[in-house]
């Protein structure tokens, strides 16, 4: 088993039992005590906290998970569709009047396709010196000298892993 999977898998089974004594301690007919309304905020803001990183995990999962080659898709063809739709964010940009109101949609589903297939590109592993071009190309292109993320270093990550395997 991946060892990401499996500390996702551990950390549901925590969170699992950390919801469980809020329940009892929500639900339970003991007096409450001063500071136990604090206190159990705490913990389910804490378990709040565990889900997002445990939502996480299991995205990292998914994204590095082995599809059948059909399905595959290389970093080079993951950064052309990731250009293409930042044009065609650009192209809708300056399509707008100078005075619009709220955003067309298709603008936040064109920002949610760009993230989409960053995180992609993020967490894909080069097989070939192409893909691994890709992938820093991306980098460069993405953070424009200025923006930094978790996603860039994982994917330099992923090129010197590739490359050093290589040499």
């Amino acid at each position: 088993m991946n060892t990401n999977l499996a500390t996702a898998i551990s950390n549901a089974y925590d969170l699992s039992s950390i919801l469980r004594v809020c329940v009892r301690s929500l639900e339970g007919d003991a007096p409450e005590q001063p500071g136990d309304g604090e206190a159990t905020a705490h913990t389910v803001k804490l378990a709040g906290n565990m889900v997002g990183d445990l939502i996480s995990t299991l995205e990292l999962v998914e994204l590095r998970g082995e599809r059948p080659a059909s399905q595959r898709t290389g970093a080079v063809q993951l950064l052309d569709k990731w250009n293409a739709a930042r044009r065609s964010r650009s192209a809708l940009l300056q399509e707008l009047p100078d005075e619009h109101g709220a955003e067309p949609a298709e603008l936040s589903e064109l920002d949610e396709n760009i993230e989409w297939l960053a995180e992609r590109i993020s967490c894909f592993e080069p097989k070939t010196d192409a893909d691994a071009a890709a992938m820093l190309e991306w980098c460069v292109e993405d953070c424009a000298g200025q923006l930094l993320c978790e996603q860039y270093p994982r994917a330099q990550k992923a090129v010197i892993e590739y490359l050093r395997a290589k040499a």
